[in-house]
């Protein structure tokens, strides 16, 4: 199964990806499979991307030069467009773009679907949001939180988790403790965690990802049946998203 099919994603969807532990891993595969389908995507974040990141994709257009005739020549050309700000020199990495510019993009190519990396998480494979995140424009279909499983059993502090001081305010757990599938799902479905800044009528479907790391999947699966019970979330995958076979399972009601 593609991560397409999995998400029961369309042509034209718009989609925010939040949370750690391979959000952007997860945007160029499903750019990848939607471009092979024979469909365009636009590639953009509402935060920052690292210039490694950035080399994923085959075309780019600088935010400043972004408009009708640009974006839609780039994807005439290539299928797949990212859609940056300005890049720091120094770091590497590019400025996202803004609401204004999101909505343009839609506008201007109503066909395409777009993706959109909503927050930033430092390489942790766990995280909660700070205030000012995550950015999720009110085009959004579909927010997928990603968490990845290579966290169960690790240390709730800054080695392993974003924000652990959020984490630890959201589930009611203290600083140090492990890493649990309660405390994971109880973070992800939290209106102030995964799925905050939730758009009215998009869809949730959570991401457990690097599902392959564990010897026994009993968290992943736990995390899923706990996640299930909240009405907010729509699914669950357990994906490895590195593997020719990004999806190992789907759990839904």
């Amino acid at each position: 199964m593609t991560l397409v099919d999995a998400l029961g994603m369309k042509s034209d969807e718009v989609v925010a990806l939040v949370g750690g532990g391979g959000k952007t891993t997860a945007m160029f595969r499903l750019a990848s499979e939607t471009v092979d389908r024979g469909g365009t995507v636009i590639t953009t974040t509402t935060t920052r991307i690292f210039a490694a990141q950035i080399a994923l994709a085959p075309g780019h257009v600088a935010a400043a030069a972004a408009s009708r005739k640009s974006v839609s020549a780039a994807l005439a050309a290539r299928s797949h467009v990212l859609v940056i700000g300005p890049t720091d020199p120094g770091s590497g990495k590019a400025e996202g773009v803004s609401l204004d510019l999101f909505r343009s993009l839609r506008a201007w190519c109503p066909q395409a679907c777009l993706l959109n990396e909503a927050d930033g998480s430092r390489m942790r494979p766990f995280k909660a949001p700070a205030e000012h995140e995550p950015v999720i424009p009110a085009e959004t279909t579909l927010v997928v939180p990603v968490v990845g499983a290579d966290v169960f059993g690790k240390r709730l502090d800054a080695e392993h988790v974003h924000r652990p001081e959020l984490v630890s305010a959201l589930s009611g757990e203290p600083m140090g403790t492990p890493i649990t599938p309660a405390m994971v799902a109880r973070v992800l479905a939290h209106p102030e965690g995964g799925c905050k800044g939730v758009v009215p009528g998009a869809r949730v479907c959570v991401m457990i990802n690097k599902v392959e790391s564990l010897a026994d999947r009993t968290p992943a699966y736990e995390t899923a049946e706990r996640l299930l019970r909240e009405p907010a979330i729509h699914s669950v995958l357990l994906t490895t998203l590195r593997g020719r076979d990004p999806v190992l399972e789907v759990c839904a009601r």
